[in-house]
């Protein structure tokens, strides 16, 4: 093969690798920002309007534990297993400006700013056993009888929100 010819392969295959590492699939956000339209107080009070900026935050679900067969149960444990979710709860800004609506010059503004913070939660689970037990051997294949058991798992909810106030 010439040299003019790998030269040309080479380009090319530098030009495919970059194309190829620019394509990557776009991470999914998070949040969704929302706009809270506010407009209609400037004309329905006569006052400026307060400004919010938020979002809405998008759980996405984790892997759920594997249920697993238990010796001397029917039914595998947990039988609902709990689905792990994971978000962030977003950063929430209002500002509104108090001048003209109180008529005290002292007092300008209120503020409220909330910082972003992880959200951990799960789903409850359920265990569920019938009141027999699996084939025995001893009782050529024979189930046994037992006190029938449910339970039911408690939800998880772990986040560490925050909050200032600023009023000048």
């Amino acid at each position: 093969m010439k040299s003019t010819a790998r030269g040309t392969l080479a380009v090319l295959a530098g030009c495919l690798a970059a194309a190829g590492a620019g394509a990557a699939p776009a991470a999914a956000g998070e949040q969704a920002p929302v706009a809270v339209p506010l407009n209609g107080v400037e004309s329905a009070l006569h006052v400026k309007a307060p400004e919010l900026s938020t979002g809405v935050p998008i759980p996405v679900p984790g892997r759920p534990d594997v249920p697993r067969f238990v010796t001397g149960r029917m039914l595998p444990e947990p039988l609902l297993p709990a689905v792990p979710l994971s978000s962030e709860l977003p950063a929430t800004r209002i500002f509104a400006p108090l001048s003209e609506a109180t008529g005290d010059h002292k007092i300008d503004h209120v503020g409220l700013s909330t910082p972003g913070s992880d959200v951990h939660t799960a789903t409850p689970g359920a265990s569920v056993n019938p009141p027999l037990t699996g084939p025995r051997a001893d009782r050529l294949g024979m189930p046994d009888l037992t006190l029938p058991d449910a339970a039911l798992g408690t939800p998880l909810l772990q986040t560490a929100p925050g909050a200032v106030l600023d009023l000048a």
